[in-house]
């Protein structure tokens, strides 16, 4: 009668356990790099969603602080700090309706690349102006026709833009 080996010898096993270990390191050091950069999305769509209401309640007249008709203005008051206010033509300064205030490794870059006018560098504070009834877009420099934002966290840089014309998307 022949005896049949049925199993794994132990370098086998110990084999396995080895590839097993790599690949789980590894996707744990991906999975977290993964997060991060999703939160470095979801801050930049954050952000656009922002200027995006900002726009609408412009283009729609939505009421500030009692009648219609206002200016607003999304103003990135910090490297983390946004602001959506409105003002009345009656008024003299503007009012905070919200304030969007991003994780703490995520920041807006100052050396805001514009274009243009020249390619300067608009460095924060800077405030970005919507028209009345049109929407349309009002730079902090008005000869500025656009402006490409980065948006960082500890090691990825990702950008947005604004344009006169209206249009506001990621890169």
């Amino acid at each position: 009668m022949k005896l049949s080996a049925a199993g794994f010898t132990l370098i086998e096993l110990l084999v396995v356990m080895a590839i097993m270990g790599i690949i789980g390191v590894y996707s744990l050091a991906n999975y977290r790099s993964f997060g991060e950069d999703q939160n470095l999305r979801n801050a930049v769509l954050d952000i656009i969603t922002l200027l995006r209401q900002a726009q609408t309640n412009a283009t729609a007249g939505t009421i500030c602080t009692n009648a219609g008709g206002a200016m607003w203005r999304v103003n990135f008051k910090t490297t983390n700090t946004l602001e959506l206010q409105c003002k009345q033509p009656s008024q003299t300064s503007f009012t905070t309706k919200k304030i969007l205030v991003l994780d703490r490794n995520i920041t807006i870059a100052s050396g805001i690349i514009s274009e243009g006018c020249g390619g300067q560098s608009i460095s924060l504070p800077f405030p970005v102006y919507f028209a009345p009834v049109t929407g349309k877009i009002i730079l902090a420099d008005t000869a500025c026709s656009l402006f490409n934002i980065p948006v960082t966290n500890n090691k990825t840089t990702k950008f947005f833009t604004i344009e006169t014309g209206g249009r506001i998307y990621a890169q």
